[in-house]
């Protein structure tokens, strides 16, 4: 059960070929897979539109269930309570999974982690297990809402280690593509372009690059940018000389064949971020990683080992590691194949289905004996 629209793309249709595979994995054969959206393109009879986090009373989708024998769902940021639980175990659905890409509370503790404890013990419909990208969502869960840890587990984002890998031998598709002089060493970043994904710190970061360290082969391409979104921080460039150093590429289709391109990665969130599939994409792409250490996006890489971390907001400490990546090639180097060992060891999509596999196998076994609680 998706929470966006069918076709969606980016991480989700990345993350829609992951359950598929893990169900496979896991003994379900291919007819017996089926799908819900809020909105539905493209018909077929294993797909049914469904707003699954709304307060409808789900009729079509438990007669759905009930014609289909469904008897176990995995669904994408389902929570509790929620009107579709009833509706799901009333079809006869005996095991669901929820899969959580956000943060699920802001942390309790004391008196009021009790509670949560025992209003999750109380509540009569929710999940039976969830499943998390990072340490630190599932600490929004049991530290937030007082789910027991047995019921979680941390899964990160897998990325495809065949599609993004690095190039050792000299690579110029993005200096050729986005028209950037040969000599410069680019710095990447792919993702939104809301306040608190960091563009303006990065930059801030360019600005004293360029400007003040007169660091003259540095260029930043920023990636994600549609219609109007980066007015803002071209006018936060205007009038400086590092407005001749960055380009915002947009949405793009070659990402990849981009970050092989590129030297740095950076990520420089001053909000929420709890894992990101770009900072994993640029480690198996392996750029050495700065990153702002905020929740689950500070687990994605290990400090001073395969990059760096820095405060939400830091411009300074995000220049000053930039520049010392471009001017120390022995340390881009050895940060650069730490962050493809790390992306093959930790967060490869192969793992990422085997995992999850794993998961969906073991609860299905529990079916045969009745609920899984």
């Amino acid at each position: 059960m998706i929470h966006c629209e069918q076709f969606t793309g980016y991480a989700i249709g990345t993350l829609e070929q992951v359950f598929f595979n893990a169900a496979i994995d896991a003994g379900y054969a291919q007819e017996n897979i089926f799908w819900s959206y809020p909105k539905v393109v493209e018909a077929n009879t294993n797909i049914i539109e469904c707003q699954f986090k709304s307060s409808h009373k789900h009729n079509d989708l438990k007669a759905f269930i009930v014609q289909n024998n469904i008897q176990q769902v995995l669904a994408f940021d389902l929570g509790y309570p929620a009107n579709v639980l009833p509706v799901l175990r009333s079809a006869g659905v005996k095991s669901i999974i929820s899969y959580w890409g956000a943060s699920m509370s802001s942390l309790n503790s004391g008196v009021k982690l009790l509670y949560k404890k025992i209003e999750w013990l109380m509540r009569s419909h929710k999940p039976d297990f969830f499943i998390f990208e990072s340490a630190a969502m599932q600490l929004t869960a049991t530290k937030g809402r007082g789910i027991p840890k047995d019921k979680t587990a941390v899964v990160a984002l897998g990325v495809d280690t065949e599609k993004f890998f690095p190039s050792y031998q000299d690579f110029y598709y993005a200096h050729e593509s986005l028209a950037i002089p040969s000599d410069r060493k680019i710095v990447f970043y792919s993702g939104h372009m809301e306040e608190r994904k960091g563009v303006r710190v990065i930059m801030q970061a360019a600005i004293e690059l360029v400007d003040q360290l007169q660091q003259e082969k540095v260029h930043f391409v920023i990636c994600g940018n549609k219609n109007n979104e980066a007015d803002v921080y071209q006018d936060l460039l205007a009038g400086t000389q590092a407005k001749n150093h960055v380009t915002f590429a947009g949405y793009r289709n070659d990402i990849a064949e981009l970050m092989r391109s590129a030297s740095v990665g950076v990520i420089a969130s001053t909000g929420w971020d709890s894992f990101t599939m770009s900072s994993v994409e640029m480690m198996a792409s392996g750029l050495p990683l700065i990153v702002s250490n905020l929740q689950g996006l500070g687990e994605t890489i290990e400090h001073n080992a395969n990059g760096f971390h820095i405060e939400p907001g830091d411009s300074h400490n995000l220049a000053k590691y930039i520049n010392e990546l471009i001017i120390n090639e022995t340390l881009a180097k050895r940060f650069s194949l730490a962050s493809r060992a790390r992306a093959e060891s930790l967060f490869s999509k192969k793992l990422q289905t085997k995992l999850i596999s794993t998961i969906i196998a073991r609860l299905a076994t529990t079916l045969k004996n009745g609920s899984v609680n």
